[in-house]
């Protein structure tokens, strides 16, 4: 039998993530500290990525499971480990979305002016990118702690989510700027 592969891990009480956050935010201010908690996110993803493939000893890795193995296989890592759960689907030609009804980052009480799961973003861009072998990006567009009923990931390549990124700063909503892309 086969031992799961475990990286040396903390847990650390959910409201330690809100903390952090607003001490960056007041620190250094919100679009700093948002990416510097994706690059945290972001290096997050390997171990997270080790966690999910049974480690180095394990006889198949992320990347070789079909689809609907893989999601529920990280909608359950993800459960297990007090983050939530996940729902995938595909919302455009390249590009996924993510949703999360019960995300821990998220914070519903701060009603914030901007999504605030920059952790989550940077974690998932590495996991997905790990598995398909190319850069994902990852757009949070709808987030518990701005007052949405649920935390919204779309990813893609870089290009297509830059696409969706400007479209959406010049006012388009998700789903035209979505359907604006071909």
């Amino acid at each position: 039998m086969t031992q799961t592969y475990r990286p040396p891990e903390l847990a650390l009480p959910v409201a330690s993530l809100a903390a952090l956050r607003r001490a960056l935010e007041e620190s250094v201010g919100p679009e700093t500290a948002a990416h510097a908690l994706q690059s945290a996110g972001n290096a997050a993803g390997d171990a997270f990525y080790q966690i999910l493939g049974g480690g180095p000893e394990a006889d198949t890795s992320p990347a070789e499971w079909g689809e609907s193995v893989f999601w529920r296989r990280l909608s359950d890592l993800f459960s297990r480990r007090g983050w939530g759960r996940i729902a995938n689907e595909a919302v455009h030609a390249g590009v996924g979305a993510i949703d999360a009804f019960d995300w821990v980052e998220s914070d519903p009480e701060l009603a914030a002016s901007r999504p605030g799961c920059a952790f989550t973003a940077g974690l998932i861009a590495n996991l997905l990118g790990r598995v398909t072998g190319s850069e994902v990006a990852v757009l949070e567009v709808e987030c518990r702690s701005q007052g949405d009923a649920r935390c919204r990931f779309l990813y893609g390549s870089p290009v297509v989510l830059d696409a969706v990124y400007n479209q959406l700063r010049s006012g388009t909503q998700v789903d035209d700027s979505l359907a604006a892309l071909y």
